[in-house]
């Protein structure tokens, strides 16, 4: 799959984003999340935010041949963290997203490597762990989805699905960040790659079989975007 041109990709996101209910924005290029600079006074240049209320969405944009890489996820989960190390007391108690959206496949080790950093990964081969989270999680899920391992894919995935305050967590007392690397284990991140695989597969077929020609309708919707930025 080729790339996609870099900026009509960020563009075409941040188009996506303002279908959100948060009302505050940030287009690309601004090196401060909606006027806080990073701790370490570095300018970390980020492509689309959107924030309401105690929610934050941050979204790296990629477009490459090569997919994202793990070093692409470390340095968005560093830039991110930098700018809530400004004013952790501050931000402790919000709920920051992070989401990297990439026009091409990545591989599974990218991908094994975003759910450890807590990083939402869209892209072209799975759907998105919060929606398959989603449509997993309705009561009438085990009606269309295969029941023997659908409790397992919402129990995996619930745990997996954090804000960057459940990864690292302030402590007002000592004034510190603490870390909490490991949310799920090796084993548990390899399940949950297959579930997600599987299943969203399963989702899929549901939404040909019950709303034909509604994905396709929503693939068409993001191409004319892309081809009119």
């Amino acid at each position: 799959m080729s790339p996609l041109d870099g900026r009509a990709w960020e563009q075409a996101i941040s188009g996506l984003l303002q279908r959100l209910p948060l009302p505050n924005r940030q287009h690309a290029g601004l090196t401060t999340l909606f006027g806080v600079q990073a701790a370490s006074g570095v300018a970390h240049e980020l492509d689309a935010s959107v924030a309401g209320g105690d929610t934050l969405i941050v979204v790296e944009c990629k477009s490459q041949n090569s997919g994202v890489t793990k070093a692409d996820g470390a340095l968005f989960h560093e830039k991110v963290l930098d700018f809530f190390c400004k004013n952790p007391a501050r931000f402790c108690s919000a709920r920051w997203w992070r989401v990297v959206a990439s026009s091409t496949p990545v591989s599974d080790s990218v991908r094994k490597f975003c759910v450890y950093l807590g990083l939402v990964l869209a892209e072209p081969d799975r759907l998105p762990l919060p929606y398959f989270l989603h449509f997993a999680s309705k009561p009438s899920a085990d009606m269309y989805l295969r029941e023997p391992l659908l409790q397992e894919a919402v129990h995996l995935a619930e745990r997996a699905l954090v804000p960057l305050q459940d990864k690292c967590r302030y402590d007002a007392q000592t004034d510190e960040i603490r870390n909490r690397p490991v949310i799920l284990s090796p084993n548990e991140i390899q399940d949950l790659l297959w579930l997600q695989k599987e299943l969203g597969s399963d989702i899929l077929d549901f939404f040909d079989r019950r709303y034909p020609g509604t994905l396709e309708h929503r693939a068409e919707e993001l191409f004319r975007t892309l081809r009119l930025t």
